[in-house]
């Protein structure tokens, strides 16, 4: 029998990334995770970033309408039913009723994984750290992770992340979030700004999908070219097969670390 894995992704924060970690890191763990296809349930009224991933084949879509209504009735169906799902929550009032009904109905126990999106900035981080602090006041237990969006691997991280991380230079004089929470909640992975994020887009997929196809992309390309196509085909081959390398390097280099950290907290065993 499959277990049915339920987490949240949410800050109450706009802009955080909390869109592309349900697509591009929480859906492909949770459908290996659970080995069915799993749900984003999508929280938000302004924004529906699954549209852009029609063509995947590793997860669906719901779009819940939030409005000015008590959310709990929709939060308990979805957290006790046997799909294994992703709740995806917008900003802001959005993130604030999601958040109220969970605590209320106590749904809050049915949570997995917690997970925490935040960029770079002391809004963002401020944002991230009271969304902690209301869940874990509500349920001690809570496993939680947070993803730091955008991240630039020219940049060094903690330069970046000072206000997450704590600041190394003495520039603020002031702790970073990370040393505020819990030691046992101190786990984080990183989202790294890429091209592919944007591209895995437009092709109606994820960037684990685009990087796990086993299409010969380059056999593809070297037939074109053997051929004699029409240089457009040939462009559009060449383009594919560096976008492949790309999305092969943003796995090893971004999705797979990722998938460890939240293994390693999903199997983490509860305080007694």
């Amino acid at each position: 029998m499959n277990v049915a894995y339920k987490c949240v992704v949410l800050n109450t924060k706009g802009g955080a990334g909390k869109s592309t970690v349900s697509a591009q890191i929480m859906a492909p763990f949770l459908y290996q995770l659970s080995a069915t296809t799993p749900v984003i349930y999508e929280f938000d009224d302004e924004n529906q970033e699954s549209r852009h991933f029609g063509g995947s084949t590793i997860f669906s879509s719901e779009r819940i309408t939030v409005g000015y209504r008590d959310l709990r009735d929709e939060v308990t169906e979805i957290m006790l039913n046997d799909k294994t799902a992703c709740i995806d929550v917008g900003a802001n009032k959005t993130a604030k009723a999601v958040m109220e009904a969970l605590i209320d109905s106590r749904m809050i126990y049915r949570i997995d994984l917690f997970v925490i999106p935040l960029m770079d900035g002391e809004v963002d981080a401020q944002s991230a750290y009271e969304v902690y602090k209301a869940f874990k006041d509500a349920y001690p237990e809570l496993k939680i992770v947070f993803a730091l969006g955008r991240t630039n691997q020219a940049r060094d991280l903690y330069c970046q992340f000072d206000m997450f991380l704590g600041d190394r230079r003495g520039i603020f004089q002031k702790a970073g979030v990370l040393e505020q929470v819990d030691a046992v909640d101190r786990s984080y992975f990183l989202v790294p700004d890429s091209d592919v994020v944007k591209y895995s887009r437009l092709f109606g997929v994820t960037i684990w999908e685009l990087a796990t196809n086993s299409k010969d992309v380059d056999g593809e390309l070297k037939a074109a070219i053997q051929n004699g196509l029409e240089s457009s085909a040939i462009k559009l081959l060449s383009f594919k097969r560096g976008l492949k390398n790309d999305c092969d390097l943003y796995l090893q280099n971004a999705i797979i670390p990722a998938f460890e950290v939240l293994t390693n907290k999903i199997n983490e065993k509860k305080a007694v």
